[in-house]
């Protein structure tokens, strides 16, 4: 039986994944990787797929593609003694940055055949788990743009997406309450991080850690339109955090009411509903990570 059962989902990076399946191959065996690839089908067979390499007694599952790979395959593994490697082939790779994974498909073999183990946060979301980033608003909102183009990916099509949002944008009034604080108003977007990066790079919570038992939640108050766009550097570096109508706080459980549907990305993926209510409790230390 193969040490590590890889899940390639070849519709990543917009379809490049499939096309980089010999390069997987090779990179896993010059790295002396003992691994069977099998791929995805159809959205939601990466935890299938898992699933089954846990049942098979398997106890590393690498997953092969982008953030959202690597959040299918994770449902199957949190809570139990079975490893996460990660194989990046996606646009985003926003979750592999505060792991010390390379981002080439040689280097982060490298890091599954010779990397260490570490046990990693994960915040519960209505029955879900999420790794890394949870948006709502008009996080939610570019994510959605994002999914419906066909020509810009990674960095430059959030980039995109963004700025078209500072534009579009309609502020909502929430109530979002933490461990011991609450905060009542109108905002642009919730951000819940159990680590630094989201939206491809964007470090919108610089000082979180994915094993350090609090969730990073980020509060951005509304602007005027024209404001938004000195406003939206200040996003890429975490520099956003010191501006008068930016609340950063931090929690192990956060309620979120808003006072209409809303668009929620978890993990850089849509939910594939509008969402009013929410509640996010921290699981410490709940999923093991090859990093």
């Amino acid at each position: 039986m193969a040490q590590v059962q890889v899940v390639l989902n070849p519709a990543a990076d917009r379809g490049r994944a499939g096309e980089r399946h010999e390069e997987l191959l090779r990179a896993l065996a010059q790295a002396g990787v003992d691994a069977a690839v099998s791929l995805t089908e159809r959205p939601g067979h990466a935890v299938e797929l898992a699933r089954d390499a846990l049942q098979a007694g398997v106890r590393i599952v690498a997953a092969a593609g982008g953030d959202g790979t690597i959040h299918e395959v994770a449902q199957a593994l949190v809570g139990t003694d079975a490893a996460l490697g990660v194989l990046p082939m996606g646009s985003g790779n926003d979750y592999i940055r505060a792991l010390g994974i390379a981002k080439d498909l040689a280097g982060a073999a490298a890091v599954l055949a010779r990397g260490r183990e570490r046990a990693l946060d994960v915040a519960s979301v209505n029955g879900e788990f999420s790794l890394n980033s949870f948006g709502m608003g008009v996080e939610g909102q570019i994510a959605a743009d994002y999914r419906r183009m066909r020509f810009l990916k990674g960095e430059i099509g959030y980039l995109y997406a963004t700025i078209l949002e500072v534009v579009k944008f309609r502020a909502f009034r929430a109530e979002v309450a933490g461990d011991g604080w609450t905060f009542a108003g109108k905002l642009l977007s919730v951000s819940v991080m159990n680590g630094p990066y989201a939206g491809g790079g964007y470090r919108l919570a610089p000082q979180a850690q994915p094993d350090d038992g609090l969730l990073d939640v980020g509060l951005i108050g509304n602007y005027p339109r024209l404001v938004r766009f000195a406003v939206l550097p200040k996003t890429r570096d975490g520099t956003y955090l010191n501006l008068a109508r930016v609340h950063a706080k931090r929690a192990a459980q956060v309620k979120i009411q808003s006072d209409r549907p809303l668009p929620v990305h978890m993990d850089g993926e849509l939910l594939p509903e509008l969402v009013e209510e929410l509640e996010i409790s921290l699981r410490p230390r709940a999923l093991h990570v090859i990093a």
